[in-house]
């Protein structure tokens, strides 16, 4: 079943499909900003990040649920929520590292005043903020460790396939001072473990999106 699984995911559309991921959440995302403003834009960009890759493997006859790991039970439930607690210290780790090094960074900055002044503004900004936020880890985890570390597991091996997929995913935070980058693709490597510990798309999406809603509580608990 797998072997047959590599041959339906070469790694060139891998790739391909990533790329164009990139570019459409980067320039359609503008688009939907401009035109849509900050809230639905934030919701709309992470759906694009989970469309493509799924919609290539739907278009591929993947069996999805297999591939990426989409078994739910209590325990998978459960390592969600503990995985979330070790994803969020090595978090705090690398932020304070990475700071003390490279300085504070203003893509981080903007990042978080826009949260605050979404999530300030009404209860509707609010809720737009903590579904976006929440998306992140259901989207991102779908497209850089369901999709691309998998892949990548399936054709090499797990370490290469997390660096790959790690670097790759922070490379979506892109940031001039490399602190976005750094930190992002620092919480990738801990992910893809949790990703290929558990072989569970589930756990790793739990885990991100509980820790961006921790966040989120810290920011507005901060003001």
């Amino acid at each position: 079943m797998e072997q047959e699984e590599v041959k339906a995911v070469p790694i060139l559309e891998t790739v391909l499909v990533i790329v164009v991921t990139f570019f459409l959440e980067l320039f359609l995302g503008a688009f939907l900003f401009l035109v849509l403003g900050s809230g639905p834009a934030l919701v709309l960009s992470e759906l694009i990040i989970l469309l493509v890759p799924l919609g290539y493997l739907l278009f591929k006859h993947v069996d999805i649920k297999r591939y990426v790991g989409l078994e739910v039970t209590p325990k998978i439930l459960m390592l969600g929520f503990v995985s979330a607690a070790l994803l969020l210290i090595a978090d705090i780790t690398v932020s304070i590292v990475l700071t003390s090094i490279l300085g504070d960074s203003q893509a981080v900055q903007e990042s978080n005043n826009t949260i605050l002044e979404l999530s300030s503004a009404s209860t509707g900004g609010l809720i737009t903020v903590a579904t976006a936020l929440a998306l992140a880890g259901v989207c991102e985890e779908f497209a850089f460790r369901g999709f691309l570390q998998s892949t990548l597991t399936r054709r090499y091996s797990f370490i290469p396939a997390v660096i790959i997929s790690a670097f790759t995913f922070g490379l979506f935070h892109f940031d001039p001072q490399l602190v976005y980058i750094l930190s992002a693709a620092s919480a990738g490597l801990v992910l893809g473990y949790v990703y290929h510990r558990w072989n569970s798309y589930v756990v790793s999406a739990i885990a991100h999106s509980t820790v961006n809603l921790i966040v989120l509580a810290t920011l507005l608990l901060a003001i």
